[in-house]
């Protein structure tokens, strides 16, 4: 069943200045640890000949696909995709730190909190969604880059600037899908809209300021496929606990059953 909303972020390129202050406002806002970011900004450099020159960056955080592989691989259902909201959820609580959605986003998007150890990203500020206020990065955007809202809704913001946008980027994995590998198809929920002529494949290079990502190629961050293990994991041990699971139910209900009757029985006599 669709989501009531379909929330979305939509970054106008050319009005980031990479002031930074949603990088503050984020870690300020969720408590992030001072060695990690939720969400982090690309410098592309310098394009252009003198004296007609440019300078670029690119804000990212977590795409909230539609399709989100690190759902599947999440062995206690930690990560999640809200039904109401749309966005994908991480239930610290649930966490048992394994890491698997970690190796599983194709955008890197996502790191281990080892204080904690459990899983964090972009969440969207969902505490500030729920009493009507913008995620502190949207809030606190100086050049108005980020922006965030429904796209079920044809008069807000996002759906606005989609409309009127001269160009939209979106970094789907559909065609990036390595040969021979398992397709990966998340549909992302980020929009780049105007996008300077020229640098459509340079926002796919992944953000200088969140390490491991290194590429020189602009590609993505990492191979949108799954690995052997990841594979095995998602289609045999991920069945195979939700089927044990299943049965220690079946046995500890077929007992309490038995041990009703029995009572019974007892009780008649």
């Amino acid at each position: 069943m669709a989501a009531k909303n379909h929330y979305a972020f939509v970054i106008d390129v050319g009005r980031c200045i990479d002031c930074r202050a949603c990088l503050v406002a984020c870690s300020v806002e969720n408590q992030v640890p001072y060695n990690h970011t939720r969400i982090w900004v690309q410098d592309l450099g310098i394009t252009g000949t003198y004296p007609n020159l440019a300078r670029s960056f690119v804000p990212y955080n977590c795409m909230h696909c539609d399709n989100p592989p690190c759902t599947e691989v999440c062995v206690s259902g930690a990560t999640y995709k809200d039904p109401t909201s749309g966005l994908v959820l991480v239930d610290q609580e649930a966490c048992i730190g394994c890491g698997f959605c970690v190796d599983a986003c194709p955008y890197n998007v996502r790191y281990l909190d080892e204080k904690k150890g459990v899983v964090d990203k972009c969440n969207a500020c969902a505490q500030r969604l729920a009493v009507g206020l913008k995620p502190a990065c949207v809030a606190t955007c100086v050049g108005k880059s980020r922006m965030f809202g429904d796209l079920n809704d044809p008069e807000s913001e996002v759906s606005l600037a989609l409309k009127s946008a001269r160009k939209v980027v979106r970094l789907d994995l559909e065609k990036e899908t390595a040969e021979g590998g398992t397709e990966i198809d998340p549909d992302p929920n980020n929009y780049y809209i105007n996008v300077p002529e020229g640098m459509e494949d340079m926002i796919r290079m992944p953000g200088e300021g969140r390490q491991p990502l290194v590429s020189q190629a602009g590609e993505l961050p990492r191979d949108p496929s799954y690995s052997p293990a990841e594979t095995l994991w998602k289609n045999v041990a991920v069945p195979l606990v939700g089927l044990g699971i299943a049965g220690s139910f079946l046995v500890q209900a077929v007992y309490f059953t038995k041990q009703l009757i029995e009572g019974e029985k007892e009780f008649d006599e």
